[in-house]
């Protein structure tokens, strides 16, 4: 890890799997090559909504690849290394020790995969916290799995990424003695990890889902050899600015 040595207060914490693993169940609607460049487009979109987030001091990325390392470096976060594709919470819990140096007040988790990500979603989170001892869960839109989990300190509750992780959260941060408090967000309710994702992206922001869509190989293959990397980077754009 090339962590900052100075203290930061509120660190963002994504994991990414390697590339090659990535979106694979997204497979009856996308090529692989497909899913790889929308892993990295909706990465790069998390990563750099979280810098311009005010209130987030530094982004970390725990990541087995070393590919995923030098992308996000490229972004400016803090690559965590581990030694496999661990799941989200074993993920999560090696990175909490891993930066306990710099001195973490609050850490916010979340998966980076969130086409709707926004910096005013992203405040409202951190402004939940408040400023004491806090435990701020936000559902996906089925209310079954979550989306972002704040916890002020770090080691509040244990990380329970997974099936039925938002009951789950809410149950440990009880059995810690902490009131969770729950938000439900438009912009952190929806990730991708199915084909009917993508159908509730359209219709949730169809102009997002062409940009994101038009990004991919072959999906118009009129103007993505040449429009790709511009289509990318206003994605980012658009991330940057929400």
């Amino acid at each position: 890890m090339t962590a900052p040595e100075k203290p930061a207060p509120t660190w963002a914490m994504v994991p990414l799997k390697s590339p090659d693993r990535a979106k694979s169940r997204l497979a009856t609607a996308l090529s692989p090559e497909q899913r790889v460049r929308l892993f990295f487009l909706l990465a790069e979109r998390v990563i750099l909504t979280l810098h311009a987030t005010r209130g987030i001091d530094s982004v970390a990325v725990v990541t087995a690849s070393a590919e995923i390392a030098a992308f996000a470096r490229s972004l400016g976060a803090v690559p965590v290394l581990q030694t496999n594709d661990f799941g989200m919470s074993a993920s999560f819990d090696l990175a909490l020790g891993e930066l306990q140096l710099t001195e973490p007040q609050r850490v916010l988790m979340l998966p980076g995969d969130l086409p709707l990500i926004s910096s005013g979603a992203l405040e409202a989170v951190l402004s939940a916290a408040g400023t004491g001892p806090a435990i701020v869960v936000v559902p996906d839109r089925h209310r079954v799995g979550t989306n972002a989990l704040l916890c002020s300190p770090p080691r509040a509750l244990a990380p329970c990424f997974g099936g039925h992780s938002f009951e789950r959260h809410l149950a440990a941060a009880r059995a810690a003695g902490v009131t969770p408090r729950v938000l439900e967000l438009e912009a952190l309710a929806l990730d991708l990890d199915h084909p009917e994702d993508l159908d509730d992206l359209r219709r949730r922001d169809g102009a997002l889902a062409e940009q994101l869509l038009a990004a991919l190989p072959s999906v118009n293959a009129a103007t993505t050899a040449s429009a790709g990397t511009c289509v990318a980077d206003r994605c980012a754009a658009v991330a940057v600015n929400q």
